[in-house]
């Protein structure tokens, strides 16, 4: 029985390490001055933005991650009235498509810029992903 675990937990482990799809391996962070947020809750709702990069942006490599205050203007705001949440953030992103297309929805070879990924939250709560793309 020693002998049959081991293997088996190792091809799960190579499974679930499989599960990645998009890469974020190298993504550039570009973190603005902000008037409302600190870098820390800027960072944290980058990561929450990445992670669902990580695990939906299949044969897609994520390039910039940026919060740039300036060029979303109040957007953020707007979106977290929308949502019913006391805080919103609008981060842009650029990423490469493979040749293939990744998944199929986007253009094969393409890099797409200034992507939008929206996150609201109340009272000092955890980021949460609502919206993306471009808009």
């Amino acid at each position: 029985m020693k002998h049959t675990v081991l293997p088996v937990i190792l091809i799960l482990l190579s499974l679930l390490a499989g599960c990645t799809k998009g890469n974020v391996k190298n993504v550039e962070f570009i973190i603005g001055q902000s008037a409302r947020y600190a870098e820390t809750e800027i960072r944290d709702a980058m990561e929450v933005a990445i992670a669902h990069f990580k695990a939906e942006f299949e044969g897609c490599t994520l390039l910039t991650m940026e919060y740039a205050e300036e060029k979303v203007n109040n957007a953020g705001e707007a979106w977290a009235e929308t949502y019913g949440a006391d805080e919103g953030i609008v981060l842009l992103s650029s990423f490469q498509v493979d040749d293939k297309g990744g998944d199929g929805s986007f253009n094969p070879g393409d890099t797409y810029r200034n992507w939008q990924w929206v996150l609201v939250r109340s009272q000092d709560g955890a980021w949460e992903l609502k919206t993306w793309g471009y808009g």
